[in-house]
């Protein structure tokens, strides 16, 4: 549901005109299903030394539009970078390494697939116009496929599961999927926080010392070498949120799933949908800021 996208320097500096501005403002960011890759990591200070208007507007509006593109970025590990070389020659290098979901240039003279000029994305091409909501089989295997490419870059992962059970095969085999999406061609290291929060206030909600227990004999096997999961339970607040539906929530976006986070029968489906600016950020403060809305009466599970 987010795709990373390299951004040719050069290409970023001819932005700052009224019409480019208004457009890729928009198309970037949280909310978006685009963000932007720190390629170089002297990328933003490489735009600067393409940028050529002398228009005071002109630098006003890259100032701001920078801002927006480099808000959240995917800070790439141990990539390709040969100063000899261009930077579209880089970027096919660094592709082939660990794939980007497209490159933009200003021109693509080796007609690379995965590589698109302005006329491409004016035209909508498929590479550029990534859905913003889908409809899934409610198996592990495409619930996993469809957040792949946001929790590959993500450094934050924090599922939100009011129903989770780990002692369920119907929350273990996503949870598994998703998991292993998180490791899968990772461009960046290990993420810095994998949690899984569930709640204390649905009706028969297991004790501690049992939902303890299940989780350190039951998720184990599920949790690839490399990755370690918290597993929270929170209870409402007085007056406050409730907690009820389901997210996905990285510190790169967020997406809904409609159903749950467990999986179905054969012929269920379920709607994925990308969360909007203002409707991350709320959920973001809820459930991963210092001050979370919700309170935790019990010690968290670290698993393994």
């Amino acid at each position: 549901m987010i795709h990373e996208y390299a951004l040719e320097p050069e290409l970023v500096a001819t932005w700052g005109n009224r019409y480019d501005f208004r457009y890729f403002i928009e198309k970037f960011g949280l909310g978006q299903p685009r963000i932007v890759s720190r390629y170089p990591k002297r990328w933003k200070r490489l735009v600067w030394d393409a940028f050529r208007s002398d228009n005071e507007l002109d630098r006003k509006r890259m100032e701001e539009l920078l801002a927006r593109l480099s808000e959240r970025m995917v800070r790439r590990l141990n990539h390709v970078w040969e100063p000899a070389d261009s930077w579209l020659g880089n970027a096919h290098k660094e592709h082939a390494r660990v794939p980007f979901h497209a490159i933009l240039a200003r021109e693509n003279p080796a007609a690379h697939a995965w590589t698109l000029v302005p006329d491409e994305i004016e035209h909508s091409s498929p590479l550029w116009e990534v859905p913003r909501s889908i409809t899934i089989a409610r198996s592990a295997t495409a619930m996993a496929t469809a957040v792949e490419a946001m929790l590959r870059i993500a450094e934050v992962v924090i599922f939100v599961d009011p129903h989770f059970r780990p002692e369920s095969s119907r929350h273990r085999r996503p949870l598994e999927a998703f998991l292993r999406a998180v490791l899968d061609r990772r461009p960046l290291g290990a993420p810095g926080r994998v949690e899984l929060q569930a709640s204390l206030d649905r009706e028969n909600a297991p004790t501690p010392e049992f939902f303890r227990e299940k989780c350190e004999r039951s998720l184990p096997r599920c949790i690839p070498t490399g990755l370690r999961l918290i597993l929270r339970r929170l209870r409402q607040r007085p007056g406050a949120e409730s907690l009820h539906n389901r997210y996905i929530l990285t510190d790169i976006g967020g997406v809904i799933f409609g159903q749950g986070l467990d999986d179905g029968a054969a012929g269920e489906t379920d709607d994925v949908s990308l969360m909007e600016r203002a409707q991350f950020e709320r959920r973001w403060q809820q459930h991963a800021s210092e001050t979370p809305e919700f309170e935790l009466l019990e010690d968290a599970v670290e698993v393994p």
